[in-house]
């Protein structure tokens, strides 16, 4: 070969390479996923992950079962003689000198300066994943929660497409957005995606908020709040006015709920046990509520930045004022550094969520709020007659629907919309999102499972990564209001649709016939065939109903 061939070869050669390295580079910053599944992460509640201290590695959050004895047998005496004596402030006050001491120890590990920082630096999360579930041993990151959520995002979007955030509560939660952004941007890099899907259940609604309010939504396909205080709790704020108020009937109704019947409260009803215990807890809220707020609550959850974002924002004002009259730890420099925390989150986030919401709606994100109801919550607060979950209440996780109390309906008198609920417990059209958001019967917070073909998992598997245009109207299946049989795990329509007015889960020609009959009198429908009839919300049952079924029919 000659020597002028050799090099022209040579050039060739040293071109190819060149170019191949210039254009390398370039294809590996606009690499794109093979698969379809946008990456989902799921931020998790209130204490679903452990906190453990490091130095022992005890869990103190939720505490074991030995902090838990050892306070229990440093309070035991203290209850054993209050119980004995004739019950004046004085016998309370002894009762509380021993008893606040054994709580502040057990919240020793969990507590916060006056400036808002964890206290115990020793103290952290026992679990923190920062890659994909693909990056572990699948067990240790399931065992981490206690519901299938996991297992629903894995079986959605992948084990490498899915990761998980464990919230350390403790921690101000606009610091905690910064490493939500860092999460944001690792799945982006590791899965080559331009935007992910996030999912905040119950606390991690809030963190969301916080999230979107610091670094916005750009980076979004989803936003699905889950049994989330993305609006704040109204226990909390009634706790945070010093609202405290036993509410026996309430007691019974959550023990009922529990064990699933009213065997244990129709014993303590009988042998009156519950109406002698009552009396004491209610004389220790008229003695030492003051004390016990100072001494104990405000130190072990107070200067909690966490805890104030379950504030209802209509709540701030009051709820500001009463407790900062009883935080009387600290400089007043950290004083002021805590203020400016709370203040932060409640001026940019609480205050801003819902035109934020909007906005990214508005722009093309997908965002759904998933609402459960007709569970007691915790009977110890002037919000105890709420429906909820036993856990939130559903005003707040709904984003402001009108509910009816706990056990009650809005009234047969209620104007009917199409958002209304069958069993009128729930009207859906003053929440933020009236066609986005759905509302679950009997599901407890947090319920996640995946037990069968029928649970609930087939839906939030859905609506976590659900396209942009979903709504409560893109699946029969899935409707605005369900039910849940948890027991059988099975997730149901509350009520027929619209227009099925023989409830045979379908619309056709034979529900239009049976309208017309209803219409002039040749059969007496029944309230559930009168309600998917009415197709215009009227209460009436007309030819103009008629009308509408038979254009559901031929679309």
């Amino acid at each position: 070969m000659k020597a002028r061939t050799v090099k022209k070869l040579l050039c060739v050669l040293m071109s190819a390479v060149l170019l191949v390295s210039c254009v390398l580079p370039a294809v590996a910053a606009n690499r794109k996923c093979l698969k379809d599944d946008v990456p989902l992460l799921v931020v998790s509640g209130f204490s679903e992950y452990v906190l453990v201290d490091k130095t022992t590695g005890k869990a103190v959050w939720p505490p074991d079962r030995e902090l838990i004895m050892n306070a229990v047998q440093k309070a035991l005496p203290a209850v054993e003689t209050l119980i004995a004596s004739n019950r004046t402030q004085r016998d309370y006050d002894k009762f509380c000198d021993v008893v606040i001491p054994a709580l502040n120890e057990l919240f020793s590990y969990i507590k916060c300066t006056p400036d808002g920082e964890p206290y115990n630096k020793n103290v952290g999360l026992l679990n923190q994943f920062t890659g994909p579930v693909s990056d572990y041993d699948f067990e240790e990151v399931r065992s981490v929660f206690t519901n299938d959520i996991v297992d629903i995002a894995v079986n959605t979007v992948g084990a490498d497409h899915t990761w998980v955030y464990g919230l350390d509560w403790r921690v101000d939660p606009m610091v905690i957005a910064d490493e939500i952004h860092e999460y944001v941007e690792n799945m982006k890099e590791r899965t080559g995606h331009k935007k992910v899907a996030i999912a905040g259940i119950s606390m991690g609604g809030c963190i969301v908020s916080a999230y979107l309010a610091k670094y916005g939504y750009e980076d979004l396909s989803n936003i699905t709040m889950l049994s989330s205080a993305f609006t704040g709790l109204e226990l909390v704020g009634s706790l945070f006015c010093g609202e405290v108020v036993i509410d026996e009937q309430g007691l019974y109704n959550m023990i009922n709920e529990s064990m699933g019947n009213s065997i244990v409260s129709d014993i303590l009803s009988s042998t009156g046990l519950l109406k002698k215990v009552l009396p004491f807890a209610d004389e220790l809220i008229e003695y030492e509520k003051d004390r016990i707020f100072s001494e104990c609550l405000i130190p072990g959850f107070g200067y909690t930045t966490g805890i104030w974002t379950f504030l209802p924002e209509s709540r701030y004002d009051e709820a500001r004022q009463y407790m900062s009259m009883r935080m009387n730890d600290g400089t007043p420099e950290q004083a002021k550094a805590f203020w400016e925390k709370i203040d932060n989150y409640h001026d940019n986030v609480s205050v801003k969520i819902k035109d934020i919401l909007k906005n990214a709606k508005k722009d093309g994100v997908c965002v759904s709020v998933v609402s459960n109801y007709d569970s007691q919550m915790p009977p110890v607060s002037s919000a105890s007659n709420l429906t909820g979950d036993q856990v939130i209440e559903t005003v707040h996780t709904s984003g402001y629907a009108t509910v009816a109390p706990y056990g009650q309906t809005l009234g047969s008198a209620y104007p009917r919309n199409e958002h209304l609920s069958f069993d009128r417990m729930i009207d859906a059209s003053t929440c933020y999102f009236p066609d986005n958001t759905w509302f679950i019967k009997y599901q407890n917070h947090v319920e996640f499972s995946n037990q069968g073909a029928n649970d609930n998992s087939r839906f939030f598997a859905w609506i976590m990564v659900a396209p942009a245009d979903a709504d409560i109207h893109s699946k029969p299946e899935f409707p605005q209001f369900m039910t849940y049989d948890s027991e059988n795990h099975v997730l149901s329509p509350l009520s027929a649709m619209m227009g099925d007015v023989n409830s045979n889960g379908f619309v056709s020609i034979a529900d239009a016939k049976l309208a017309l009959q209803g219409i002039v009198g040749l059969k007496k429908l029944t309230s559930a065939e009168k309600w998917t009839a009415d197709m215009n919300y009227d209460d009436k049952i007309s030819i103009t109903d008629a009308k509408a079924i038979l254009k559901t029919i031929v679309g």
